[in-house]
């Protein structure tokens, strides 16, 4: 049976997230809502796509956006690699490591998901977490010998407020669409779309589905191999960076 493939919408850049969902839009009015099960949800998510498109017509404005973009994605970055090797910790060998893991998870997890705080509130929310970790929970993160990775997520929290502050600098006069909270809809009417139109198609068999269904696949994999394509080419400037001089 096929299915609509699973897909992480957070290392999409914000054109490549507006274009996305933009063509999927256009392939579901092709098909048409009705056809594919999905009317009571279709709606919202269109809604939701147009106010991304209205976010991103103000953002786009900014020179310093894709420099915001960029930073911004370092650091959830670091921050998610921070978080799997604190859970792996939880699983050491040594005891004394697991138990100051479980430490610094019980912090973690009274933070949430900072991904569905504005860019704001999440560098606020980061600076209150490192703050609290460095302060009451050193010796956790020393036991876990995590502290450099921590000064590392500080240091990328630094970088993108100071990105941030220059393009608030430019607009300040400006009322910013705030791209990043708007795109949170869009991605759960999509998923919830994917869910639907995967149940139906197990439910009623695929034939109704499948070309659709091969469309939007066809634009995730586009999409990922986009992605992947950008991180290995900054992964050899970055090797290429490192290499001596002779």
């Amino acid at each position: 049976m096929k299915k609509i493939n699973s897909v992480d919408f957070r290392p999409f850049k914000n054109n490549e997230h507006e274009q996305f969902h933009a063509d999927v839009v256009k392939e579901i009015e092709n098909v048409t809502s009705e056809t594919l099960g999905i009317i009571p949800i279709y709606s919202p998510y269109v809604l939701a796509v147009n106010a991304e498109h209205a976010a991103i017509a103000v953002e786009i404005g900014s020179k310093f956006t894709e420099t915001i973009e960029d930073s911004d994605l370092f650091r959830d970055q670091i921050y998610r690699g921070f978080v799997l090797q604190t859970q792996g910790n939880t699983m050491n060998y040594d005891p004394e490591v697991q138990e100051a893991a479980r430490n610094i998870m019980r912090i973690i997890d009274q933070v949430g998901d900072m991904r569905k705080q504005n860019y704001n509130q999440e560098s606020e929310t980061m600076v209150s977490l490192i703050t609290q970790l460095k302060s009451n929970y050193l010796a956790d993160v020393t036991k876990c010998n995590q502290l450099p990775m921590l000064n590392k997520l500080e240091e990328a929290n630094n970088t993108f407020m100071g990105h941030f502050g220059t393009r608030g600098d430019e607009q300040a006069a400006r009322i910013s669409g705030n791209v990043r909270l708007a795109r949170i809809p869009v991605d759960e009417g999509f998923h919830n779309i994917a869910n639907v139109i995967n149940a139906n198609a197990l439910i009623n068999g695929d034939a109704d589905y499948a070309t659709f269904i091969d469309k939007i696949n066809y634009l995730i994999d586009y999409h990922k191999n986009t992605i992947k394509i950008r991180q290995a080419t900054r992964e050899a400037a970055k090797g290429k960076a490192g290499k001596p001089t002779v």
